[in-house]
Order: C-alpha cells, then structure tokens, then sequence
C-alpha cells in the first residue's frame, strides 16, 4: 500500500510503507504498451488479437519464462 503518491506527466510515483518508491509509466494506448513489451521480450504476437487476448497471451509468455 502506498502512503502517498503523485502523477507526473506519464509516470506515477509512490512511497510505500516499507520507504520504497515505486514508478509506474502511464500508457494512453495498452495495446501499444503490449506491442511495446511483446517486442522488448521477444514475444510474437498477432495484429488481430484484441487487447484482452494479447494482454492474456503475453503474460502466460512472461509467467512462463520466468519459471524456465
């Protein structure tokens, strides 16, 4: 849980309890984001997936290489 928080511009930042901070990027467009990540990762993927099938196929992809 965050015990404070801020959005700037793209990004959001938070202290959590423990003193951490933490930095998500905010994306206007998720299946850009997917594409994005898909390609960083080395996932193939399909143009015609909607975003809910990419974004479930891709983190089976992830979870599964991670555990490899």
């Amino acid at each position: 849980m965050a015990k404070k928080s801020v959005i700037a511009g793209e990004y959001i930042l938070s202290v959590l309890d423990s003193g951490s901070i933490e930095v998500y990027r905010i994306y206007d467009n998720v299946k850009g984001a997917l594409r994005e990540i898909a390609e960083k990762e080395g996932f193939e993927y399909d143009d015609n997936w909607t975003t809910r099938q990419f974004g479930s196929k891709l983190i089976d992809f992830l979870n599964e290489k991670k555990n490899n």
